[in-house]
């Protein structure tokens, strides 16, 4: 007769224990870090058009408190962007929820950034400058918070990913730019996508976020997101991170999808349709 082995409970709570140690160290860390700086929000990047904002102090439910990374357009307001069709064009390009046609972004937030970025309050954090180091590392970031992170230098992007613990991002416009820039970018965020074009972006090597109307019957788009399914905030789960962990792995991380959302669910539905 085969001898019953009980569970080892002590293993997993030995497991569980170092888990919860390393967040709370990461945190002490992280507090550590911006107690050294005058403010919660800093202009990290700006070009003619697009200027890309970070936020710390976020109450997002759905994320934890990852540092935010806001794309925006300099010089059009984002209700104006959004109205007009502006943001289908620049920040938000590839997106079929753009200019209101379903985006999950309320537009609240835009304001509020945008009316302080206008009226200079913001500083500068300078990449390679110690406070830039003290901001990001150790930290959780999430890579577009609004807009495409892809607007970003890559070299940015690297610098950003190799000091932080863990990262999310996604971008929307993989499948207007060059393959080799698509993929570069993959490297670090999930090829945002529709059912109609999910398969495209796997086969050029990228992994998905797909947004569906409803839960699908087969595996193509991956796992269902964990936050929706299991109620698991990104920085603990980390899971939508590109390529750059799947390098090392015998068998890539699983793409994701999640049913459409946020205040413009109806709209969205109607374009995924």
């Amino acid at each position: 007769m085969r001898k019953y082995h009980a569970p080892n409970h002590l293993h997993i709570v030995r497991k569980k224990s170092a888990r919860f140690l390393l967040r709370q160290l990461c945190a002490v860390r992280r507090l550590c870090a911006v107690s050294q700086l005058t403010q919660t929000m800093y202009i990290l990047h700006e070009s003619l058009d697009l200027v890309c904002i970070a936020t710390v102090a976020s109450d997002n439910i759905k994320t934890g408190p990852m540092i935010q990374l806001w794309i925006m357009a300099r010089n059009v307001h984002p209700v104006e962007s959004r109205r007009t069709g502006h943001d289908a064009t620049l920040q938000c390009a590839g997106c079929p929820y753009a200019s209101n046609k379903g985006c999950y972004v309320s537009p609240l937030p835009l304001m509020a950034l945008y009316r302080t970025y206008k009226n200079g309050g913001y500083s500068h954090l300078q990449m390679g400058s110690p406070e830039w180091d003290s901001f990001f590392r150790g930290a959780s970031v999430r890579f577009g918070a609004y807009g495409n992170p892809s607007h970003l230098p890559l070299e940015m992007i690297e610098n950003i990913a190799n000091l932080s613990v863990s990262h999310t991002g996604y971008f929307h416009d993989w499948n207007i730019m060059p393959v080799p820039l698509a993929k570069a970018y993959g490297k670090y965020f999930m090829a945002s996508c529709e059912p109609s074009n999910v398969a495209f972006a796997q086969n050029l090597g990228l992994r998905t976020f797909t947004v569906v109307p409803e839960a699908p019957s087969d595996n193509r788009f991956g796992i269902e997101c964990l936050a929706d399914k299991s109620g698991l905030q990104c920085i603990d789960c980390g899971l939508c991170d590109g390529n750059s962990r799947s390098a090392n792995r015998s068998l890539p991380l699983p793409s994701v999808w999640i049913k459409a959302h946020g205040y413009q669910t109806e709209k969205a539905i109607a374009n995924l349709n």
